[in-house]
């Protein structure tokens, strides 16, 4: 029997790109809509977020997060 032999991540590359496509593509990473600038915080408001952390973690409330790289 041969052994199956895995191609990686070359398998999941288009093997055709049109030029339309490359211009999007480009388009895309000159302005990234779904990138959100990184807030300057504060320390009364990190304060602020801390204390609601808390304040959830103490009564058991559900609470949502949003990260920045």
């Amino acid at each position: 029997m041969g052994t199956i032999r895995d191609r990686g991540l070359v398998k999941w590359q288009a093997a055709l790109i049109m030029p339309e496509h490359k211009a999007l593509h480009k388009k895309m990473g000159e302005v990234d809509y779904f990138l959100n600038k990184k807030p300057i915080l504060d320390e009364c408001q990190v304060e602020e977020f801390e204390n609601n952390i808390h304040y959830a973690m103490e009564y058991h409330l559900p609470i949502r997060f949003s990260l920045h790289k």
